[in-house]
């Protein structure tokens, strides 16, 4: 009988939400840093720039977005669309959030040379 907890370390997938889950705020942030955009249009744009590899989900966006704007990271509007469709909710990012921004691409920049190393130090391939 296989134990539920051992199942997940050797499945890439699980090795891949643990990345995605610290990556993806990075990746929020540098979408808005470009300008305003909507929830579907940040999942799309996260899914071209890694190349479909740390792709999250509306499940995972969507808590992301509602953080930033209630720490004041954001600001969100209504966007009007064309009739029968449904408003969308558009981010833009404070200056708060440029700010941010800033920090956690510096952080992510001198952090990942030394995961690299530790990672082809060890051997491990």
């Amino acid at each position: 009988m296989k134990n539920r907890y051992s199942v997940g370390l050797t499945d890439p997938d699980y090795w891949k939400s643990l990345v995605n889950i610290g990556f993806t705020k990075l990746l929020v942030l540098k979408v808005l840093m470009k300008g305003p955009n909507h929830g579907y249009g940040i999942l799309k744009e996260l899914e071209s720039i890694t190349c479909g590899c740390c792709v999250p989900t509306f499940g995972t966006i969507y808590p992301i977005l509602k953080e930033l704007t209630s720490l004041g990271y954001a600001e969100v509007k209504e966007d009007k669309q064309l009739k029968g469709a449904q408003k969308r909710r558009v981010y833009t990012l404070t200056p708060l959030g440029i700010k941010a921004y800033e920090v956690a691409l510096e952080a992510w920049r001198s952090t990942i040379p030394y995961i690299y190393k530790a990672i082809e130090n060890e051997g491990i391939s």
